[in-house]
């Protein structure tokens, strides 16, 4: 019975890396140049105009009960969200702008 050849197993040496590594060239990528009357049309989307993002941090089990309530509601967790800052406006005897 003939011998089977031996299963190369062993990591490359550091060594062989960086110089592979080493030998490889940079590749030269040019970005496409946006002028700035392009920037100034990108179209933007329509439910965020005139809009700000106000955001903070919740436990996992908050957000996870927020969302459950949402889908409960029928409703997107931003307008929960919005009738959410309303009470709050209210609460605090200001007017319910959200």
């Amino acid at each position: 019975m003939a011998e089977k050849p031996p299963v190369a197993t062993k990591k490359p040496k550091r060594a062989l890396l960086s110089q592979a590594v080493q030998a490889q060239q940079p590749i030269a990528i040019k970005a496409p140049a946006i002028t700035d009357n392009e920037a100034a049309t990108k179209p933007q989307r329509t439910g965020r105009v005139g809009t700000r993002m106000l955001g903070g941090h919740v436990s996992e089990t908050a957000q996870r009960q927020f969302k459950i309530l949402a889908a409960e509601q029928d409703k997107t967790v931003q307008s929960l969200l919005e009738e959410a800052i309303n009470d709050v406006f209210r609460k605090y005897g200001k007017e319910p702008i959200a």
